[in-house]
């Protein structure tokens, strides 16, 4: 029996790492995201990658899933980090390879490997000049450039406003051997800012952003960006996940389809499911809410939104919840008149 698999809650990152130039694929950000879920702050050392394949791509229409992820794997060897510093007049540019080693092995069911060790100092044991970000939140994200927007507004989140050069913007997202791409604030706007805002609005995290023009150019983009909403406990917990050790199925697990393997469901309606399964809602009542939404976007970023308060309040203790699932029923039949009709609490 293959042994079950830790993955933390959190990922890190030192701020240079976070805000270096970095382009990846939709695929190749999942795969680095659950590969910092390796780590956990408390370790000296970094520690190997172990990641299930299925929690890479959770839904696949044609082609082969073992032969996308490979393709993925093999562009995220060849990836390279530049940190660029200047001290007085004098300027100093280093290149760091992420990972060092990759096997596939659909045998067991798992993509393993090493990060490159002379990034250590931007992923463990950080003491400072670090962003931290929920794993699962990162997961839910649907294009690599949602999740590098993500990254990047959370290490400036302190802050609460983040002024950056389009240009220098546009190679953190896109990165900087690409002068060629979205190369006109237009453009650059309608096919990777505005749709990343969207999926982060869809969260229930409401950036906002103003174009800063000189003239008639637009040279520099402002993001306002609130206080997250909810925080998760100090100490990191470990969310254990087993690889698939066998295809056999059960009444049981056909039972748990809907919501036990939520790789069956699209995108959007898998964050539906880990919202209100937090709220300790059931499965029947996560079903009626699921065939309600359907995927309808706005409404579904209503949910996301109108939910937020309870699960802060919840998880931060600053309310007591005889019946959590029962409050959040209530919630959800006041804010869609639609829903009563077929949810019972």
């Amino acid at each position: 029996m293959l042994p079950v698999i830790p993955v933390y809650s959190r990922a890190y990152q030192a701020n240079a790492l976070v805000r270096a130039p970095l382009k990846l694929t939709h695929v190749e950000a999942r795969i680095f995201a659950l590969a910092l879920g390796c780590i956990h702050q408390g370790q000296t050392e970094l520690p190997g990658i172990v990641i299930p394949l299925g929690r890479v791509i959770t839904q696949k229409k044609g082609g082969s899933v073992y032969e996308t992820i490979r393709d993925a794997c093999k562009s995220l060897m060849s990836k390279v980090v530049t940190i660029e510093s200047q001290t007085g007049n004098k300027k100093r540019f280093t290149a760091y390879s992420i990972i060092s080693y990759i096997d596939i092995n659909e045998g067991t069911g798992l993509l393993t490997g090493n990060f490159a060790p002379e990034i250590k100092p931007f992923l463990l044991q950080l003491a400072e000049q670090y962003t931290h970000v929920e794993i699962e939140t990162l997961l839910t994200l649907r294009s690599a450039h949602a999740h590098r927007l993500y990254w990047l507004l959370k290490s400036w989140d302190d802050v609460g406003i983040w002024e950056v050069p389009f240009d220098t913007l546009r190679k953190q997202v896109l990165g900087d051997d690409n002068d060629v791409t979205y190369t006109l604030f237009y453009d650059f706007k309608r096919y990777v800012l505005e749709p990343s805002v969207r999926e982060l609005h869809s969260l229930g995290w409401l950036v906002s952003y103003t174009p800063v023009k000189e003239g008639k150019k637009v040279q520099s983009v402002r993001f306002t960006i609130p206080k997250p909403q909810t925080s998760l406990p100090e100490h990191e917990e470990i969310m254990p996940i087993a690889p698939p050790a066998t295809k056999s199925k059960s009444k049981a697990a056909d039972k748990q389809m809907s919501l036990g393997l939520v790789a069956e469901l699209p995108t959007l309606q898998q964050r539906i499911v880990t919202r209100l399964q937090k709220l300790k809602m059931t499965t029947p009542q996560i079903d009626h809410v699921l065939a309600f939404m359907g995927d309808d976007e706005p409404r579904i970023a209503k949910l996301m939104k109108v939910t937020h308060p309870l699960l802060r309040d919840y998880e931060a203790g600053n309310k007591v919840f005889d019946n959590l699932g029962g409050a959040a029923v209530n919630l959800l039949k006041t804010e869609f008149p639609g829903l009563y009709p077929t949810l019972k609490a």
